[in-house]
């Protein structure tokens, strides 16, 4: 469980799975997988991929499973409107206000788990040799695009990667994905190590939502960026 303090206060758990790539889906630690989630394992090309997802999908369903009481084999997740993962109701339980979100990258895998409020989380593996500049008018609002001008050269692909991190984890708490676009908010220039998120524009239906979420960055292992996100008040999740 990774030590994300204010995260923590708000009752979100944060877990961070390393990834054995020498391990084979026939192997019994994989044995708690829906025939959905193996069958979604086999269509990956990439052994590693199909590894990052099995494994992520394994750390899951144990860590819904402590908190809700069931068998974490017993499990069943469903997509809501919108193609987000949940817990579904099983065997004469009803779905439990559960909400979790995971990424993944490299050797490692985010999990971020809570009741009652909405959250999302994104890892990232730090490229040195990313042309971060080409990518920064998708990613940067103006704030940002400042910020990290004013920075010293070397460290300015680092910050490209917290941009990237919070701003994914935020959007993905609040359900929408970076589909709409990421410049419509900024996330530099926060305190204690924590994105703060004023938002540039109300153009958007989403930017009136998304000042009710907090987020932090995460202390994960070197070459890594990370971030979660979560709802500021709790949120009732429809059953």
């Amino acid at each position: 469980m990774l030590n994300v303090p204010h995260a923590y206060a708000a009752g979100v758990e944060l877990l961070c799975a390393t990834f054995d790539f020498r391990m084979n889906l026939h192997e019994s630690a994989f044995a708690v997988l829906s025939d959905e989630e193996r069958t979604s394992a086999a269509r990956f090309l990439r052994h590693e991929d199909a590894i990052r997802f099995a494994t992520t999908r394994v750390v899951l369903r144990h860590a819904l499973a402590k908190r809700s009481g069931l068998a974490a084999d017993e499990l069943r997740l469903q997509r809501d409107e919108v193609g987000r993962p949940r817990l579904a109701s099983t065997k004469g339980h009803m779905r439990i206000p559960l909400d979790f979100n995971v990424s993944h990258s490299g050797q490692h895998a985010l999990i971020a788990l809570a009741t009652g409020r909405r959250v999302g989380v994104d890892i990232e593996t730090r490229r040195a040799d990313l042309n971060w500049q080409t990518l920064s008018t998708a990613v940067f609002a103006p704030q940002d695009a400042s910020y990290v001008a004013a920075l010293p050269a070397h460290v300015r692909v680092d910050a490209f990667y917290d941009v990237w991190t919070a701003k994914e984890a935020l959007l993905k708490a609040l359900g929408i994905g970076i589909g709409r676009g990421m410049t419509w908010f900024s996330v530099l220039g926060g305190k204690q190590g924590e994105p703060l998120v004023p938002v540039i524009s109300k153009q958007m239906h989403a930017a009136c939502t998304l000042t009710a979420f907090d987020a932090a960055w995460c202390i994960v292992p070197a070459g890594y960026s990370a971030c979660v996100a979560w709802s500021r008040d709790n949120i009732v999740v429809e059953l």
